[in-house]
């Protein structure tokens, strides 16, 4: 007589079966956090942090040639700043009037991960959407400043924005602008806007898009501490009261 067998493979069975289906649950649960970790930023005073390595997957920074180029030309820029000391890997930095973030994906790229821009509709992760005149960062937030694409050149209201970019510069941070104005009057008009701000130089380099053949390179160091519109405050000495030009 054949022993029974039926009952044990059928337990066996539902064994394996049960022990298949919690495997495959573990690994269901480290592999999701293992994406949630991945993808998680810290964020800060309206500004994201991410780590050294992550740069942000932003489909539409590279969607086309033209932004590809965009973002070839800001690398190109953001490295001579830091081989000049004006940019450093440490440096919280703030790009102005930047539709879709070419400058601020260019910057993450190179290791500055500590990066936002602002315009007046946000494109995430890179872009929030911000007023240049009216910012909701407090006062001396940012190693460094960026106006690229010759943003100030097009604004009705350069001077607010100007305002803006003194209050929420630190003392000793930097301000790095992109004009397509090579004119003396216009240079010393822009100069006279950043009263808080010693000019460090200038320079000409050849652009990336056709609307700016060239580009006026100006790299200006805040030194004084902006207490309200046209009153600067040197460090070390009394307060003095300083008109700002119109543009």
């Amino acid at each position: 007589m054949e022993p029974a067998t039926g009952k044990p493979s059928f337990l066996r069975n539902i064994l394996v079966r049960v022990l298949f289906f919690c495997v495959l649950i573990i690994c269901f649960r480290f592999a999701y956090v293992g994406q949630f970790r991945s993808s998680s930023a810290i964020i800060g005073n309206d500004v994201v942090r991410s780590t050294p390595a992550a740069v942000p997957d932003h489909r539409d920074v590279l969607a086309t040639e033209d932004s590809r180029k965009a973002v070839q030309f800001y690398s190109s820029v953001f490295q001579d700043l830091i081989a000049e000391g004006y940019l450093s890997p440490n440096s919280k930095s703030l790009c102005l009037e930047t539709p879709i973030g070419q400058d601020v994906f260019a910057l993450k790229e190179i290791g500055v991960s500590d990066a936002i821009g602002i315009y007046k509709k946000a494109s995430k992760p890179l872009v929030i959407s911000v007023k240049g005149t009216r910012q909701p960062f407090d006062d001396n937030t940012f190693d460094f400043i960026f106006s690229g694409a010759g943003g100030l050149d097009k604004s009705a209201k350069p001077a607010e924005i100007a305002d803006e970019i003194a209050r929420t510069l630190k003392p000793e941070g930097f301000l790095v602008v992109h004009t397509a104005s090579k004119d003396t009057y216009s240079f010393n008009s822009f100069i006279d806007l950043f009263n808080c701000c010693k000019f460090i130089r200038s320079h000409d380099i050849e652009g990336f898009d056709s609307s700016m053949p060239y580009v006026r390179e100006i790299v200006m160091m805040k030194e004084n501490d902006i207490l309200r519109h046209g009153v600067i405050k040197p460090y070390g000495s009394s307060v003095n009261k300083c008109s700002v030009p119109g543009y």
